[in-house]
């Protein structure tokens, strides 16, 4: 392995994309491998503190690449808790997996484009200090240093970020509500760094509009409402991890069961990518705290901040997710305007949580 652009590694093939298994009689021809046991039924155990496995990609993915690689921690109830693992690629670190759980089953490594190799190459690293030998726990007769069972190992290129030029977009007729802090949006920025990618859904795009030309919030954007192909109201017709972002503007305030949709915004985007969803403060707009709203009897809900985020919360599983912005806008807001004439100026609560890997730990009770 010390010769990792040497002989060994140019004469390997091309990981495909759907990848090969370790204990594969052909792993051979894609990989090399130092730290490895001989491979067992479902894959390859570590044998030993650092294990390294390298192998070719058939191009350089200019948006970086996601590693799924089938794996399991040697944990033994009483004896062993955990097994921790850092990885590191092509010599630069990645990521710490704590792994608690003996099942064996898919992990991600999403790998920056800064991270690879020209060439192709990638050299996967991985120091395991938590390794034993079940023979002197008095788990049998094996004497090799178990950490991590692995399997499969697979690939898939990663998304460019799309650096937006939205200069010419200002004016867009977007829905109303967006339309009144859209070109702020420009200025601040808050597009370039939430919307990262050409694949973005605008649930509910249309609202209540009478006058007919809204166009979905960007520019490549699918507008989705309840006329849309496939689109039931509750479940979205497009694949998991699909989406780069998804934008819901004055529209969950709408909807009487807001797990479902919440759940499938979730499902829709990818990992690294951003929901983003506008709703009227129940202290700005409405002006009280509880429905019927005076202005709109389609309104289900008033929300504050916490209530906002509280319907996440009760949604999505905990570390599925991280909050990235949270904030009232009131921008122009009138505030000497009493409750019984129509709020004017922006009068709305903005949540942006990003989709992550949840961590192989779970939440204490």
């Amino acid at each position: 392995m010390a010769g990792a652009t040497g002989s060994e590694m140019a004469g390997l093939r091309a990981l495909p994309a759907e990848g090969v298994a370790l204990n594969d009689a052909r792993a051979g021809r894609y990989f090399v491998t130092e730290g490895l046991s001989a491979p067992e039924t479902y894959g390859c155990w570590t044998d030993g503190d650092m294990v390294r496995l390298g192998f070719r990609l058939p191009y350089r993915p200019a948006g970086g690449v996601v590693l799924r690689l089938e794996s399991l921690g040697y944990v033994a109830r009483g004896l062993v808790a955990e097994q921790r693992v850092t990885i590191s690629v092509n010599g630069r670190r990645l990521i710490q997996w704590n792994i608690k759980d003996p099942a064996l089953r898919e992990r991600r490594l999403v790998v920056p484009a800064e991270m690879l190799d020209d060439s192709g190459f990638v050299m996967l690293e991985m120091r395991i200090p938590t390794g034993v030998r079940p023979a002197l726990l008095g788990l049998g007769d094996d004497l090799r240093y178990l950490g991590l069972m692995l399997g499969r190992l697979s690939w898939e290129a990663g998304r460019v970020l799309m650096p937006f030029d939205l200069s010419a977009e200002r004016g867009r007729p977007v829905g109303r509500e967006s339309r009144m802090s859209f070109d702020a949006k420009i200025d601040s920025g808050f597009w370039t760094r939430f919307v990262t990618g050409p694949a973005v859904l605008d649930i509910g795009f249309q609202g209540d509009d009478t006058v007919g030309g809204v166009v979905p919030i960007l520019p490549g954007a699918i507008g989705v409402d309840t006329d849309y192909p496939g689109y039931d109201g509750r479940t979205l017709p497009f694949a998991g991890g699909s989406q780069d972002a998804v934008y819901s503007s004055h529209c969950l305030e709408h909807i009487s069961d807001y797990i479902k949709p919440i759940q499938e915004w979730h499902r829709v985007v990818r990992v690294g990518g951003h929901i983003i969803t506008v709703v009227p403060s129940a202290h700005l707009y409405e002006r009280r705290r509880r429905v019927p709203s005076r202005w709109n009897p389609d309104h289900r809900r008033v929300y504050t901040p916490a209530s906002l985020l509280a319907e996440f919360e009760a949604a999505l599983s905990a570390n599925s997710y991280r909050v990235r912005h949270l904030m009232e806008n009131d921008a122009g807001y009138q505030y000497v305007l009493p409750p019984h004439v129509h709020a004017e100026g922006c009068h709305e609560i903005e949540l942006v949580i990003e989709k992550i890997v949840p961590p192989d730990w779970g939440l204490a009770e």
